[in-house]
């Protein structure tokens, strides 16, 4: 019984939110694509903060340790759902920013070596992405939901009153942005696990096997 909760939950979320998904992951990929094939034109703007990154691991100003990578890319997300209360568009500018720049970062580097370095860790890390990105639309579709219903309050009855109907009417869709959210969350913990203590180690072994 427990199973079938969880499945038509689950299916349910996604089945409500595949457009939402569907766009974030469309928008995301497009972006990798771009950062990728135009790494050339890009790599005046991009190329400094690439060595920038480079450095900081280097020098040790940025730690390859689960709580660090957890801690980075989690702002990451955190301001990519946030991004949704601009009905969007901060959503729309930093998953075209995240992609483009791992679209630029892929092109630096021997397409082979950079996949056995990123895929362990980046199938849970860019899930968790895109469905923050879901997640920062479902937003920024109640925030649309809210504004549009505060044009039609009357000034006759309890302004108080009409907003309070307005939030328990969206609550909804804003929970549903939470648990998307919080789904993205888990994701991203477990590319930081994966990403700190099993990557190199991964990546050693299959260029052993090579």
């Amino acid at each position: 019984m427990e199973n079938k909760k969880y499945d038509r939950f689950f299916g349910g979320l996604y089945r409500r939110n595949e457009k939402l998904l569907l766009l974030s992951a469309g928008i995301f990929f497009g972006s990798v694509f771009i950062g990728y094939i135009f790494s050339g034109a890009l790599d005046q703007i991009l190329g400094s903060v690439l060595s920038g990154l480079k450095k900081k691991v280097t020098e040790g100003e940025i730690k390859l340790t689960t709580v660090s990578i957890f801690t980075n890319n989690f702002l990451v997300a955190l301001s990519i759902y946030a991004g949704g209360v601009t009905v969007g568009l901060g959503t729309i500018f930093l998953l075209i920013s995240q992609g483009t720049f791992l679209g630029y970062a892929a092109s630096q580097y021997p397409l082979s070596n950079f996949l056995i370095l990123t895929v362990p860790h980046g199938i849970f890390e860019i899930t968790g992405i895109i469905i923050a990105g879901a997640a920062g639309f479902r937003l920024a579709s109640s925030v649309i939901h809210i504004l549009i219903n505060i044009t039609k309050i009357k000034s006759d009855i309890s302004v108080r009153n009409q907003l309070n109907y307005i939030l328990e009417l969206n609550s909804d869709e804003l929970k549903e942005s939470l648990v998307l959210f919080a789904i993205a969350t888990v994701l991203i913990l477990l590319a930081a696990i994966i990403e700190a203590n099993f990557t190199i180690a991964w990546a050693n072994y299959i260029r052993g096997t090579l």
